[in-house]
Order: structure tokens, then sequence, then C-alpha cells
């Protein structure tokens, strides 16, 4: 059905659409047009109908984001679970889970690449309510709605309250947008810190240069969201300084303000990654750790150091494209089959929005839509293999665009004032149907959905030694499956740093004695049969315990394995 629906759709948008480009055509030949603007008079709403109309959007909006957070997506992803951990630690003790004091960057798998702007996050929202999924995912979906509040804003001083509304309704119902919002993931905070960076940096262009300065918070927790921010970021700012600089928005006076704050806040994750590309030792000062990384990884995701730059270059091109414009399946918990990041009709949209923005006289502020949109074409070409996530900081950008060739369409063409509404509502309740149903299914089994619950019912038996399987994500990986215990359990950094035997106020073995991570096998059954065990194991395992002498209770994906009569 989704796919005979989305076909019709796209005929229909791609129609409309070309309709719409017929008549940007006509108008731009008439002469008594020429200074046309974004803004038009062809649907004006009173006041309090507006207010209402805005009013009921966000509700829905906020709704659907709340309903039934905290259990889908069932189970946790493991990154997520990781900056959760993180900043139970830090909540706690100031430290990592590894006892490094207030690091600008993590540790996480090993080699440092987890950012640590959502740990802190959750630190905070832990130090008052505690460590729980809910709390965990808390700050994801707050940040989410701030950026699309800001998103509305942007739209509204750029191009007037009649497409903010749109822009509005829009937000609210986009699938990346939506999906986001609802479980972890550092990087997920990026696009909308940025877009905030973005509104106050235009707020400071049409009003007071102190909103410039409060622009450059943002884009310095920017650096604080994502790796890739090192070769973004900076190359953005350094674009509008020169932009508007030459357009004489801004003095060099400033530039130096905004240079100024933007390093005082950003300094420890740029000298983190100054310390990794040149070796150098970690530095501890008194308020932040500058950690060296020994086995750091990520600069391979970076075309420049790619073996074969041209090659690579090709495959990131398609990359993006796969991903942006074409809008192919990406991971499970990043988009769902048949609708995409942005619904998949709405390219034509699109299209119509870069023509529109192309051939209008704009005002110099509202570059800023096709800066945003250039730096998410350089993160597409310079980052390799970019999926969803990787290449988040452009979705915000490209929802402008949609937004601009909708209301174009709805303001130039008839029926589209019909048709428009018509395809995304009906588009959306199939999506969010779709979500709290069939694919909240289907994602459970990716977050490791049931492990929880074996843990728990493993731990009631009071065994000295909780043997946990090693391959829940693949075989021998057994740090997914310590991350997630970690987190289920509520681990102290400190006992799991083997610094002391309490945990949660009881005292057990060491951390290393008490937890063990390791593929389950006859082999392990036998040498562990004279112990006080109990285990965590897949469906797969159950063949190697025998049900005269084990009681195995079901959880989801997985099984807690208790001794009879132990």
């Amino acid at each position: 059905m989704i796919n005979i629906l989305n076909f019709i759709f796209l005929i229909i948008s791609t129609t409309l659409s070309i309709l719409t480009y017929r008549k940007i055509c006509i108008d731009s030949n008439n002469k008594s047009k020429k200074n046309l603007s974004i803004k038009t008079n062809n649907f004006e709403l009173k006041p309090n109908t507006y207010n209402i109309i805005l009013a009921s959007i966000a509700i829905l909006a906020i709704i659907i984001r709340i309903w039934k957070f905290g259990l889908i997506p069932g189970g946790f992803n493991q990154d997520g679970a990781m900056a959760a951990v993180d900043g139970y630690a830090l909540s706690k003790y100031a430290t990592d889970r590894f006892g490094t004091f207030l690091p600008s960057h993590l540790y996480a798998w090993g080699y440092g690449q987890m950012s640590s702007l959502l740990s802190y996050l959750i630190a905070l929202f832990v130090k008052i309510w505690g460590l729980s999924p809910i709390i965990a995912r808390l700050p994801q979906l707050l940040v989410s709605l701030m950026g699309g509040y800001f998103f509305y804003l942007l739209i509204k001083d750029l191009f007037g309250k009649n497409m903010a509304l749109i822009a509005a309704f829009f937000i609210s119902i986009n699938p990346w947008h939506f999906m986001q919002s609802r479980w972890i993931l550092d990087c997920n905070l990026l696009p909308h810190f940025f877009i905030a960076g973005v509104y106050f940096f235009n707020k400071g262009l049409i009003k007071k240069k102190k909103y410039i300065y409060i622009s450059m918070i943002f884009f310095a927790l920017c650096m604080y969201c994502y790796g890739i921010t090192i070769y973004t970021i900076p190359i953005f700012l350094l674009t509008l300084a020169i932009y508007y600089y030459i357009k004489k928005y801004i003095t060099i006076k400033d530039i130096l303000i905004s240079i100024a704050i933007y390093l005082s806040i950003s300094w420890p994750f740029i000298l983190t990654m100054m310390v990794n590309f040149f070796k150098w030792k970690t530095i501890e000062l008194p308020f932040v750790t500058i950690q060296y990384f020994k086995e750091s990884i990520r600069s391979n995701d970076i075309l420049f150091f790619s073996n074969n730059f041209g090659k690579q270059l090709i495959n990131n091109i398609f990359s993006f494209l796969n991903v942006t414009l074409l809008q192919r399946k990406d991971l499970p918990w990043n988009d769902i089959i048949g609708f995409g990041t942005m619904y998949l009709f709405t390219m034509p949209f699109v299209i119509i929005g870069v023509i529109q923005l192309l051939k209008i006289k704009l005002k110099e502020n509202k570059m800023l839509v096709i800066f945003s949109l250039l730096i998410g074409i350089w993160v597409g070409l310079t980052t390799n293999n970019v999926n969803i996530n990787r290449i988040n900081i452009i979705y915000y950008a490209i929802m402008m665009l949609s937004v601009i060739g909708i209301y174009t369409a709805i303001n130039k063409i008839q029926y589209a004032k019909i048709l428009i509404p018509s395809m995304y509502m009906i588009i959306s309740i199939i999506f969010i149907n779709t979500y709290f149903t069939s694919y909240a299914n289907l994602i459970s089994h990716s977050f490791y959905y049931g492990f929880k619950d074996a843990l728990i019912d493993a731990e009631k038996t009071n065994a000295k030694h909780i043997y946990i399987t090693a391959d829940i994500q693949n075989k021998g990986n057994w740090k997914v499956s310590e991350i997630l215990t970690l987190f289920y359990d509520k681990i102290d950094a400190r006992y799991f740093q083997g610094k002391t035997n309490i945990n949660n106020g009881k005292e057990y073995l060491p951390y290393k004695e008490r937890y063990i991570y390791e593929s389950i096998s006859n082999e392990l059954v036998e040498r562990t049969e004279n112990e006080e065990t109990a285990y965590l194991i897949m469906k797969d395992d159950k063949k190697y315990f025998e049900s005269n002498k084990f009681e195995l209770t079901n959880y989801g994906d997985y099984y807690s394995v208790k001794k009879i009569n132990s």
C-alpha cells in the first residue's frame, strides 16, 4: 500500500512542482513583478486563527513525541547506553566511567569516538531524577524540540509568519525529526544546536549585534556534539565572517568578539583534536581533561586521509545522494522503509525551493539558507560513506527548501492548498501508525530488547558470578554486552574501576569477578558447573543447557538461566 501511495503522491508533487515552476517563470518575466518576494498575501489568517493552528501543531508535535516515550524504541541502543553510563558517572564523581576527570571528549569503545555534550546533559538530569531509560532519553527529546522551535522562529524571521506556520507543521510530522528525538546518540544533538546558532546569528543581522554573540555559544557547543565539527563549524563561521563583513553587516570588532566567545567554550575540544592528531600526551587541568586516545581511528572517516582520494570521493557522492535526494533505506533506527527522512514525494518541492531561492532577489541574511545547505553538502563530500546520522547537519537546510517549495506551490497553484496538506496528513498518519506498531517490534530487536529483564532475573538468584553472552552484536563483541549491563544495573563507576566492592549499597565480588562476558559454549557450562553462577544467553545458546539441570526463562531475544536447586 505504501509503495502505491508514494507513487501517486510523487506524481502529484511532481506535477504541482512543474506547474509551480512554470508560474515562477511567467511571474519573473512580468515586468510588474520584478521585485517578486517569497512573502505573498495569497492566504492570510486572523491572529487568533493563526495562534490556534500553531498551538494545535505544537501540541500534536509534543504528543506524538512523548507517547510511550522510553518504551518505544524498546530496549536500548549501545551508544546511547554508553553516553548514559558516562553521564551517570559524571553526575556522581565528575568523571567518566573510567575515572577521567571532566573529559572534553569521551573514551567510548576504547578509541575516543564519543562526543561529550550528551553525557553532560544526561548527568544533569540523572543528578535530579536518577538513571533510567526515560531520563537518559529526555535530553535528546528536549533538545530536538528546541531545534524545532528555533527552526520555526528562523523561518518566521526570514520569510514571514505564513511560511513559518507551514514550517511548524512540516517539522511536527517530519520522519527524521520525529525518530531521532526518541532515542539517543551523541551526534544527533548537532543539528539542533546548529539551527539555534543560525537563528541567533540571523537575529543579530536584523536586530541587535548581541544576538550574534549568543549564536557563538551554540556554535561552540556544536563542537561537543560530533567530531566532524572540527572541519565543518569553523569553515561555516569563517564563511559567515567573510561574507557579512564584505556586505558590511558586521565589523572587525564583531568578528573578534565572536571569535573570543566561540574559542572560550570550544577550545578544550579543539585542543583534544590537536592532541590526538599530533599524538601529544594527555593534558590534565583542574577543570577539564584533554585526553589522548592511543587507539583513535576516527581520522579514517575523513576524505583527506583516505588511501584512494578519487574513489572515496565518488563513493561519498553516491552515499550523500542516497541519504538526501534519493532517501534510500538507511540503518533501521534512522528511517522506516517507505517514508525516508522527509517523505519520498517531498523532493520535487525541494527542487522548487532551490529555484525560488535562487531566482528571488534576496536580502543578505537569507543567504544563511544557502550557507547552511552548503555546509551540509561539504559534510557529505568530505565524510566517508555518510549515513543519516553522519550528515544530520543538512536536514534542517533541506527542510527549509521543502517549506519554501511547498509554500510557493500553495501560493501559485489553485488546488495545492488542498492537495499538499492532504498528502502530508495521510502519509504522516500512516507513518505514526507504522512507527508505533510494526516498526516498534522491528526496532526492539536492534536495541537488544529483553536484555534488561533477563539480566535482572539472572541476578535474583544472588549468584556470585553472572556469565553474560558476548555475542549480542557479533561473535565475541563483549563490549556491547558490558555497556548494556553497566547501564541497566546502574553500576557505580568506582565499582567498575575496581576501587570498591560496593555497588548500589550492596557488597559483591569485584566487578571483573562478578560479571564475565564470554561466548556461551559447552566448555563454559562444564567449567562453571560447580560455581554459584547464573547466565544471560541468546536464544541460540539454549542447546548448551540441559532442562533437568537449568531453568531457562525467556525475555525477548534473551534468556536468563539459573541452576535448579542451586
